[in-house]
């Protein structure tokens, strides 16, 4: 059957139209780019409300121009603290530092601040998370926390922590007490940031002491009672006063050591209590710095060598005095809790050192330090405390302070140190004796 030739010239005309049409799209498509084709057929991420990529226009040669990588516009930053330093806490302390940490966040819109409270010991600790976290989840780790110097042994021993003088130079300046920097550092190494001091003192109540710092001698002879941890593990009041007597715990080699003759002073300061009866019967029961506190409190015109945080807060009719030193000189043990970097992403660590850099501002801290319960890490925080009395008392601490033993090396030693204390307090053995035997012993251990 034959077609009409009227009807193949409108089948002609009709498939050239088509071909006009489709050409037009073509070429205003490469003309106009994807934008005409995204008005026809819109993309889900417009649906989605997200932001559209910029058009890129090509250049009729071989060479092709692309967009420049640009870094993430957030930075997410996790900072572990302990329990005594939460900032919903109810006290001025934790306002304080929560608002100076939401100042951080307002000067660095690019930073997301994601704050933690983690136990200080025990199952879920910072230590033992850290531990955990850096075998199976490296990038799970923190950017910030906040431990203690034990702590701080530990996670650096570990590899744990990334040594701060590299990214920081914040800890040479001049306005930090000697203290405060070896509380951040480790084996010669820094760090962290040191936040806040604690130190063995002497806390007093109802007792006219001739002078705000009373001797040995004048603590036995005007106390009913004298109080501290003698079955404490890490024997630390005890190494505190040994230490003031001119005793050393480790030899050239660091292996532990006691030596007899400071030790026996000690031990005959200790008997010299005891035979006034100023020693409680369950001296030997408190093993904890928060037992001793307890029976304090119940005292009459007791006298308790312990923490200073303990008072710091509110002296109300106590007061605090320096360790009474059996040398010439004074002499405490303190520890401290120090901000320390342990963020995984060399990128973003810069970030992590400005907050840690922020938080140990001489401003802030000023204000922060007198109404935490500790002492301050700054000379310059030291006019915030009341009372020139006060103030001339924790200076003079913090310029007798040294760095407390490690807890491995104070057990071994505190260990021989209860025994020997045990002794004198039961009137078994004298000081000399007992002194003598705690220092075969020690020997004994590290041959076998």
């Amino acid at each position: 059957m034959m077609e009409n030739p009227r009807d193949v010239n409108l089948k002609q005309a009709g498939r050239m139209a088509i071909a006009i049409l489709m050409l037009a799209v073509v070429v205003l498509a490469g003309c106009q780019g994807q934008s005409i084709l995204d008005m026809v057929f819109p993309q889900q991420k417009e649906a989605l409300g997200l932001p559209q990529p910029t058009a890129i226009t090509t250049k009729p040669t071989a060479e092709m121009q692309f967009p420049t990588p640009t870094t993430p516009a957030y930075y997410n930053l996790t900072v572990w603290i302990p329990p005594q330093f939460d900032i919903d806490a109810e006290s001025k302390a934790a306002a304080l530092l929560k608002n100076h940490l939401q100042e951080f966040s307002k000067k660095n819109l690019q930073v997301n601040l994601d704050v933690r409270v983690k136990s200080a010991s025990g199952p879920g600790s910072i230590l033992e998370t850290l531990t955990g976290a850096s075998i199976v989840a490296p990038d799970a780790l923190p950017s910030l926390v906040l431990i203690s110097r034990s702590d701080l042994v530990q996670a650096a021993s570990k590899n744990l922590l990334s040594p701060i003088e590299g990214y920081s130079g914040v800890i040479d300046e001049n306005d930090w007490f000697d203290i405060s920097k070896e509380l951040g550092s480790y084996q010669g190494t820094v760090y962290c940031l040191p936040f806040a001091v604690n130190a063995f003192g002497l806390v007093y109540k109802n007792i006219g002491f001739n002078n705000g710092q009373p001797s040995w001698e004048e603590v036995i002879r005007q106390s009913d009672k004298l109080f501290f941890a003698a079955g404490d593990p890490e024997a630390l009041t005890t190494l505190a006063l040994y230490q003031s007597a001119g005793g050393v715990l480790s030899d050239k080699a660091d292996q532990p050591v006691l030596e007899v003759d400071a030790l026996t002073t000690v031990l005959a300061a200790y008997a010299d209590a005891a035979r006034f009866h100023r020693i409680p019967n369950a001296e030997l029961d408190y093993q904890t710095d928060d037992q001793v506190w307890e029976a304090f409190l119940s005292s009459n015109k007791g006298v308790v060598l312990t923490w200073a945080n303990h008072v710091l807060v509110d002296l109300g009719t106590m007061k605090l005095a320096l360790l009474p030193s059996l040398g010439k000189e004074p002499y405490t043990l303190a520890g401290g809790w120090m901000w320390c970097l342990t963020e995984p992403h060399e990128q973003d660590r810069i970030y992590s050192i400005a907050l840690a850099e922020y938080l140990v501002e001489p401003e802030f801290l000023a204000s922060w330090a007198p109404v935490s319960g500790y002492l301050p890490v700054k000379p310059s925080s030291i006019p915030g405390y009341e009372g020139i009395e006060l103030q001339n008392t924790l200076t003079k601490m913090l310029l007798s302070a040294h760095v407390r033993p490690d807890k491995i090396q104070a057990s071994e030693i505190g260990a021989e140190i209860k025994i020997a204390i045990s002794e004198v307090f039961q009137r078994l053995k004298t000081p000399e004796v007992s002194a003598i035997n705690a220092v075969k012993r020690l020997e004994d251990m590290r041959t076998q």
